[in-house]
């Protein structure tokens, strides 16, 4: 049976911490691969080091400007199977006058392969 909602909202928040510090190595971590970007135009990436690269360049080049930190906002969990879960979150993103710059929602898929929980698939919602 899958963990509970604030296993995976652990999981997201150590996700969402490390992107906001723009901290690459450990986003990197927190995949399993291949993994599917669904953004505007869909990315299947294969390994770490091309994911990395990817988001670098999205946290680097595409978001608003002046953005300086994001917070959560709402989060609810489906369980999908014993392997398999999705996290439907709602965050904001501010500068650094802690003015919301943007507000978004994105579904991030979990998959557990070998005892281990990590994203698989990454799906703004629009």
């Amino acid at each position: 049976m899958a963990p509970d909602k604030s296993f995976f909202t652990a999981k997201w928040e150590a996700y969402l911490q490390a992107f906001t510090q723009a901290d690459y190595a450990t986003l990197g971590t927190q995949f399993h691969y291949p993994v599917s970007l669904l953004l505007d135009s869909p990315l299947i990436l294969k390994d770490e080091s091309s994911f990395i690269e990817t988001i670098k360049f999205i946290r680097e080049n595409k978001l608003q400007p002046g953005y300086s930190y994001s917070k959560t906002d709402s989060s609810q969990l489906t369980i999908l199977s014993e392997s398999t879960c999705y996290l439907d979150v709602t965050y904001s993103r501010f500068n650094a006058n802690h003015q919301r710059i943007y507000q978004g929602r994105g579904l991030y898929f979990f998959k557990k392969i070998n005892d281990t929980w990590k994203i698989q698939v990454n799906m703004p919602i629009q």
